[in-house]
């Protein structure tokens, strides 16, 4: 399964922490595997791009399906709208991932709220 765990502060969302295999299909042909790690990276890689968002991996573990990601500047209230737009998409997309193939693959965790 994989667990999304995100941690908010204050509504912001200031780090991320994505884990685990979603077991719907074998290794390389997990379409919920690939659609999560699509997002999340795009979604990352987006950030660092096209906002002045600070962005801090602080770990990435391939084996592990681990991504840890934080936007520090976001617990000191301090962020980009683009960001946050992107943000917010991300974690749409996940829920859609969710609704679309069930809790059984996908779990997200709101840590803060």
């Amino acid at each position: 399964m994989i667990c999304a765990k995100l941690y908010y502060d204050n509504d912001l969302l200031w780090r991320f922490k994505i884990e685990g295999h979603a077991g719907y299909a074998n290794h390389g042909s997990d379409i919920i595997c690939a659609a999560v790690s699509i997002l999340v990276f795009n979604t990352v890689n987006s950030i660092t791009e096209l906002t002045d968002e600070q962005v801090s991996i602080n770990k990435v573990d391939q084996k592990k399906a681990l991504i840890d990601c934080e936007f520090p500047n976001r617990k000191f209230g301090k962020h980009s709208n683009e960001a946050e737009l992107l943000l917010k998409a991300m974690i749409l997309g996940l829920n859609t991932i969710r609704e679309t193939y069930g809790e059984n693959y996908i779990k997200i965790q709101n840590i803060g709220r």
